[in-house]
């Protein structure tokens, strides 16, 4: 009777303990779920602001390589009026367009046509387009850090750095990399800079 009682007892007491345990492992299981959502939220939102961020900043890139298309384009005019050439307008203003794309650029008309020009005996017109281009990549090669430096907030001394460690790392290419690897480095400190009231913000 007594060991029957004993047992009773017991089974009265796990009884008592599994709920307890159940509501424990509930609530464990809603943190967790609960620091998770708020985990990927904030990893959404901060991918999210870096995104907007380097769109703007490539946004800034466009608009720099159009100044620096414009340079170009006023330099053509002054040289080839100089030289005498024909259509120095137009020549000029084609020329202008291919120097948006990068690396390239002007290179990709200026070196062939002064090629041509000394193949076919015209050595006068082709050391002056050799000359014009040099003085044209130049130029570029010092105002670039500073145009491109202003329109994406960066200091020129920056932009420099990277377009020239880029270029180091990935050759030619590292021309183009440079600018856009200090875009994305800017936009991921810009949004790490993002006071904790603003994220709390947003997800009110």
């Amino acid at each position: 009777m007594a060991s029957a009682v004993k047992r009773l007892a017991s089974n009265g007491k796990e009884s008592d303990q599994w709920p307890m345990l159940g509501w424990c492992t509930g609530v464990y299981t809603e943190c967790i779920k609960r620091k998770r959502g708020i985990a990927l939220d904030t990893i959404s939102y901060y991918i999210k602001e870096i995104i907007n961020a380097t769109g703007k900043g490539l946004k800034g890139y466009l608009i720099s390589a159009i100044k620096l298309a414009a340079i170009s384009f006023v330099l053509l005019c002054i040289g080839f009026l100089y030289f005498g050439i024909d259509f120095w307008f137009l020549k000029a203003l084609g020329i202008a367009v291919f120097d948006l794309i990068p690396i390239l650029g002007s290179g990709m008309v200026m070196i062939p046509w002064a090629v041509i020009h000394l193949l076919l005996g015209n050595t006068t017109l082709a050391w002056q387009i050799g000359l014009l281009y040099i003085i044209l990549v130049v130029v570029r090669q010092i105002a670039e850090p500073f145009i491109t430096g202003k329109e994406l907030g960066i200091r020129p001394l920056y932009t420099f750095l990277a377009t020239v460690i880029c270029i180091l790392l990935f050759g030619p290419i590292g021309a183009v990399l440079g600018a856009v690897v200090a875009v994305v480095i800017k936009a991921i400190l810009e949004v790490s800079s993002v006071s904790r009231n603003n994220y709390d913000k947003h997800r009110r």
